[in-house]
């Protein structure tokens, strides 16, 4: 147990300060190879079996915080919820609960299995409990070093040796985080990406001292809970999805301020288009197919050189062109249309649960 005094300092460093950041993800997916290049491995790391892993800490309880709540409550863990605002906290494990039943809704939750399921999750009043008994801690905090390397630091000093210490960071740096622990080994970042609930991708991304094992044994774990992990195999800001998200948000962006097109065509030519494709494989493969038989080097050997003319003339600010946001803003408002924001998130969610089953065939219950 954690002495009172510890728990006060905890608590006053300031979950306060924290924002929430995120969405949800889940379900059954195929099994992929790992194989990673990182190359530090420090002798006598304790190795954590994943099937080991019974308890989850969920610290920042904002929408990502709840929405990794539910998806490893789907999955059997013993699931330990805590945030410094209990009027956001509360809320979120109400979130929590809605999250599963809308799963059980769905159909990815077997509805006789709700309440106990449900049952899996627990609202903590101190960061001392969400740490003791956790074998692995899940930070979903304000995008801010300070803060993540604060908590951090307490995280490290309470935790159990053997406890893995994830951060959802969508870009920052966990050696940056990492350095002020004394086990920099155990901690990673582990980035899912919106709704993790509903979508099967974390992104595993090493800081310079995080363990080769440590990175295995969570790639291992959320393969085993139906996640799709990827592995980086070094840090990059952004990682991968978002890099090449915020690459294609800013040429979007482009198009609709230099009056090529509405922003309404502009999300149609990517999800009446390329977008169908990209939930089936990603840029490489779909490029590979485009080459016919000549495959990908006949593609970039041949019209490769002619996509060069376009490469020449997309944008390359590196700050969102101030002028630009109302028309964006606006152009969404009409997009919409009549609908609410909660009608089309709803109306999101549950597309992407027939996508999923669909291209995953996952097993209706």
């Amino acid at each position: 147990m954690v002495h009172k005094r510890q728990e006060t300092r905890l608590v006053r460093f300031s979950l306060h300060e924290l924002r929430r950041q995120g969405e949800y993800g889940h379900i059954v997916f195929p099994r992929t190879h790992f194989t990673s290049s990182h190359p530090h491995k420090k002798a006598g790391m304790a190795v954590m079996k994943t099937n080991r892993i019974k308890t989850v800490g969920i610290l920042g309880t904002g929408t990502i915080g709840s929405s990794w709540a539910a998806f490893f409550a789907s999955k059997g863990l013993v699931v330990q919820m805590y945030d410094a605002d209990r009027s956001i906290h509360e809320g979120a494990v109400q979130k929590s609960k809605d999250n599963l039943e809308a799963l059980a809704e769905y159909g990815l939750l077997d509805k006789s299995m709700l309440d106990q399921t449900v049952a899996n999750i627990t609202s903590v009043r101190d960061f001392g409990q969400m740490v003791e008994g956790a074998d692995y801690i899940q930070e979903s905090v304000y995008e801010d070093y300070g803060i993540k390397k604060k908590i951090f630091y307490e995280l490290d000093s309470l935790a159990a040796s053997h406890t893995i210490l994830a951060s959802s960071s969508s870009g920052l740096l966990m050696s940056e985080i990492q350095s002020v622990t004394k086990q920099p080994e155990r901690c990673l970042v582990a980035h899912p990406f919106n709704p993790p609930h509903l979508v099967p991708l974390v992104e595993l991304v090493p800081g310079r001292k995080t363990d080769v094992q440590v990175m295995q044994d969570a790639h291992s774990f959320f393969e085993d809970l139906g996640k799709i992990p990827v592995i980086l195999n070094k840090e990059a800001p952004g990682h991968i999805a978002n890099r090449l998200a915020v690459a294609l948000w800013r040429e979007a962006v482009e198009i609709v301020i230099r009056g090529i097109a509405s922003v309404e065509d502009v999300d149609k030519a990517i999800y009446a288009g390329p977008g169908i494709r990209w939930a089936l494989m990603g840029p490489h493969l779909t490029y590979h197919l485009g080459g016919g038989d000549g495959g990908y080097r006949y593609l970039m050997d041949h019209i490769g050189k002619t996509i060069s003319v376009v490469w020449k003339d997309l944008a390359t600010w590196t700050e969102i062109p101030e002028d630009s946001k109302d028309i964006l803003v606006e152009g969404v408002k009409k997009s919409m249309g009549s609908r609410t924001f909660t009608d089309v998130a709803n109306w999101r969610d549950k597309k992407i649960v027939e996508l999923i089953k669909v291209i995953y065939d996952a097993p209706k219950k």
